[in-house]
């Protein structure tokens, strides 16, 4: 029998949680949350980053309190285990399949390992249930390989889960597979971060007026979240008391050059591009009005989940999973067409106070239906009929 590795989770950052997080120096294990149920899951994920992945704290947290014990991934060991039956649970596969990301020996090596070792354990008795994040990934530069790896993933998995109707209809379109397709959605951010600070407390610290108008884009800044569109868009809207609030990571150098221009030709636009750290994420939120996500292309939203988890009324095309998270006019903005960004903008920027205030209110309300208990005690249930 193989040691058991220590999984730690975030620390809990609010003392106003709904979600159980462990402390930070608990590993995953089931021997704080088993009752007299003595049938235990044991379940294997690839080791992730708790830090800089708030859902997948919430998500491990979730199940942990269900009963079910979660454990690093490393397949070698799992060979070497005799012992069946249990769930390897996979999320995203650039690390597990490096070839999707670059085409070399060492990387075609990899993949082939580890799709032969996931073969090698199903054969054994062991179930892999997937998440599936994204059709392909983003800026995938062989889409046609990656397609036919994801393919044969997805025939080795007992089952598949996706995040809304949407994102389930798209797999089956492009994969070619209905059965034992679940959809478990996204759950919400209420007190996986810090939120106690006032609107003015927040703007504040970012040196932004009370009286402004705070458009909001928080995240990595990547081509297809239409960072770019979105600023030609505020181009056009001739308000001066509006403000556009860009705040993340940017690895793409001519990109980061384009929104250092902008800020040049605009003052309007307040850009911060760096790692937002967790603690941070209150005083972005907190000092906007609204969130807005342009995406280009998406699938789902995890920012669209943050926004709403904050309180905060979004701007969203009506693109991917997005319409069954957002109701235009009621959680926020939606648009149709690209070009209607601009107008979307205006839009949003008429909105009276009071009507502002009531979409506050249902985004939060919105937030709330994706409660991680009931997604934990969903996909233990899965996992039960998978192990």
């Amino acid at each position: 029998m193989s040691s058991q590795p220590t999984v730690q989770l975030a620390k809990p950052l609010s003392k106003k949680m709904k979600t159980h997080f462990p402390d930070s120096n608990q590993s995953l294990s089931t021997k704080n949350f088993l009752g007299s149920d003595s049938r235990h899951i044991r379940v294997f994920t690839p080791t992730v980053s708790f830090s800089e992945n708030q859902y997948l704290t919430c998500l491990w947290s979730s199940v942990i309190a269900c009963g079910v014990e979660v454990q690093s991934l490393q397949l070698h060991k799992l060979i070497a285990d005799r012992r069946i039956g249990d769930v390897i649970h996979l999320h995203w596969i650039q690390d597990f399949c490096p070839l999707v990301v670059r085409q070399t020996p060492k990387t075609l090596f990899y993949t082939l390992r580890n799709l032969a070792h996931l073969s090698f354990l199903k054969a054994q008795g062991h179930q892999i249930v997937w998440t599936i994040h994204n059709t392909l990934s983003h800026g995938t530069k062989t889409p046609r390989l990656e397609h036919r790896l994801r393919w044969l993933l997805s025939r080795l998995c007992s089952d598949i889960l996706v995040m809304s109707e949407y994102s389930k209809q798209e797999f089956i379109q492009h994969y070619g597979r209905s059965d034992r397709v679940h959809i478990i959605p996204h759950g919400n951010y209420i007190g996986a971060y810090p939120n106690q600070l006032t609107q003015l407390e927040a703007r504040q610290k970012l040196n932004i007026a009370p009286h402004k108008t705070v458009l909001l884009n928080l995240g990595r800044v990547k081509p297809y979240k239409g960072v770019e569109h979105l600023v030609e868009a505020f181009g056009q809207i001739q308000d001066s008391e509006a403000v556009l609030l860009i705040a993340g990571s940017c690895r793409d150098a001519e990109l980061a050059e384009q929104l250092q221009k902008s800020v040049q030709v605009d003052s309007r636009i307040n850009l911060h591009l760096r790692f937002i750290e967790d603690v941070e994420i209150q005083i972005y939120m907190n000092a906007s009005d609204w969130v807005i996500l342009p995406y280009q292309n998406i699938l789902n939203s995890g920012s669209a989940l943050l926004g709403l988890s904050f309180g905060r009324p979004m701007i969203v095309p009506q693109k991917g999973s997005l319409p069954e998270l957002i109701e235009d006019g009621k959680q926020g903005i939606t648009y149709s067409d690209d070009a209607e960004l601009a107008s979307a903008i205006t839009r949003a920027l008429s909105i009276s106070p009071k009507q502002r205030e009531q979409m506050c209110t249902q985004a939060y309300s919105a937030a709330q239906r994706y409660d991680w208990q009931q997604i934990g005690q969903q996909l233990h249930q899965i996992y039960q009929l998978s192990a």
